[in-house]
């Protein structure tokens, strides 16, 4: 059995999939296997895919009709008889090492997954935007960490660049939520939610391309093809959860996940009966945050502490902010800025403040 399954969902990458699977053969490690999805494909993939499988038989690969990435991986989960996990763009490539390093972390390092960094490809651009993209997926840190909750949403959700177990992914039924944009943000926090501790590689393993379709100034600002996307992953997270997939007391990152996916969504695209709509939605969730309107926009605050919420209050956590220093300042200055949305909230639900 190989030690490594390197999942590739593939669609309409004619162009690109050899040189990411000749990448795949000539690991240094070669005890892998390489399982590519073509997901419907309308130009020369799969006959790029079917040539390399005759010639290397650790490249396993299958055809289905259009289904999206979620699905695909979700195949890839499932077939993959490996003891870990990677995940590779069909537009992409491994560096020769990147196999065998990620491998020898997991097992010397006794962690759940690993990340490297990755060197960004930008197809007709200047460097500032190969800057841009190699400091948001590229972390600062370095060595193993415990994982905490605000560590796993501090890290890029991309799967490319990490190493994964699949006992874990199995123990606890983890997934990606076919039809869903977002699917790795959800694959990531579920795994993330359930891993002990992660190793941060500082090595560039990986080789992303920007194309200049889907460059970074653009990744950032471009509407979805579902606006209502943020919302479904956090209702699979939510519903995920609910059903005991999670462990109990990880209420406080489910949350913490359903806020900051609303909290993005694209508000301009929603009329006001739909905000109404999601913000009705979003409470029905009862997480840590209450939802409402304000200005044309979804606005939320800490549901814990609502009630008790006062202008006193304010004034006391103000003060105290300006007469402490360093950790305990920095505490009651966050204290001040969840009382003053919470007062936010109390005035547009029509409560005393």
């Amino acid at each position: 059995m190989a030690e490594i399954s390197v999942i590739i969902p593939v669609y309409n990458a004619g162009q690109y999939i050899e040189k990411c699977l000749d990448a795949l053969c000539r690991q240094t490690f070669s005890d892998i296997e390489i399982l590519c999805i073509d997901d419907g494909s309308s130009d020369d993939t799969w006959q790029h895919i079917a040539k390399h499988a005759a010639e290397d038989k650790r490249i396993r690969a299958w055809r289905q009709q259009n289904a999206g990435p979620a699905a695909t991986r979700n195949r890839g989960l499932q077939n993959a008889s490996a003891p870990y996990i990677m995940f590779c763009d069909a537009d992409d490539w491994y560096e020769p090492d990147f196999c065998r390093r990620m491998l020898e972390i997991m097992k010397t390092e006794d962690t759940d997954t690993a990340v490297a960094c990755c060197h960004v490809v930008v197809e007709d651009c200047d460097c500032a935007e190969r800057e841009i993209s190699e400091s948001h997926y590229n972390s600062s840190l370095s060595g193993r960490f415990a994982m905490t909750d605000r560590l796993c949403q501090r890290t890029s959700v991309v799967l490319w660049n990490k190493i994964f177990k699949k006992e874990l992914i199995d123990r606890y039924g983890i997934c990606f939520p076919e039809g869903c944009e977002h699917d790795d943000d959800v694959f990531w926090t579920l795994y993330g939610m359930v891993s002990k501790s992660v190793y941060f590689e500082k090595q560039k393993l990986y080789n992303y391309r920007i194309r200049p379709n889907s460059i970074m100034s653009n990744y950032f600002n471009r509407k979805p093809k579902d606006k209502y996307d943020r919302l479904k992953v956090s209702r699979f997270v939510v519903e995920f959860w609910r059903r005991g997939q999670l462990p109990a007391e990880k209420r406080a990152a489910v949350s913490d996940f359903c806020r900051t996916q609303i909290s993005i969504m694209f508000f301009d695209l929603f009329s006001p009966e739909e905000l109404e709509q999601i913000v009705a939605e979003a409470n029905r969730m009862e997480l840590d945050y209450c939802f409402a309107i304000r200005k044309g926009k979804i606005f939320m605050a800490q549901r814990e502490g609502l009630e008790e919420a006062g202008r006193i209050k304010l004034l006391k956590y103000i003060l105290l902010s300006k007469l402490t220093f360093g950790s305990k300042r920095k505490i009651y200055k966050q204290e001040k800025k969840t009382v003053r949305n919470q007062l936010r909230m109390k005035k547009l639900l029509g409560r005393a403040v």
